[in-house]
């Protein structure tokens, strides 16, 4: 499912079983722990986000340059350490 609105768009997307979804060529992690959700992704002008289906934002990314092909989402790899 797509929709267009002048330069943003929104997209619906199923996470990997790694918790990332792919734009173009490029894979963008939001959170191991969510594989297979789907997600809302919203693209505004070079920025990228990522939200659960109730709306709260889960990742926040700019576009990535041209020959990047994956995009972290800035924690460290492994469960969370608070919890």
């Amino acid at each position: 499912m797509s929709q267009d609105i002048g330069d943003r768009s929104t997209h619906v997307a199923t996470l990997t079983s790694a918790g990332a979804f792919t734009l173009g060529a490029v894979h963008y992690q939001v959170d191991g722990r969510r594989g297979f959700e789907q997600v809302l992704v919203v693209i505004a002008g070079d920025k990228i986000a990522g939200a659960d289906l109730d709306g709260t934002v889960l990742v926040e990314h700019t576009q990535a340059a041209p020959g990047l092909t994956y995009v972290g989402n800035g924690k460290p790899r492994g469960p969370r350490q608070d919890r």
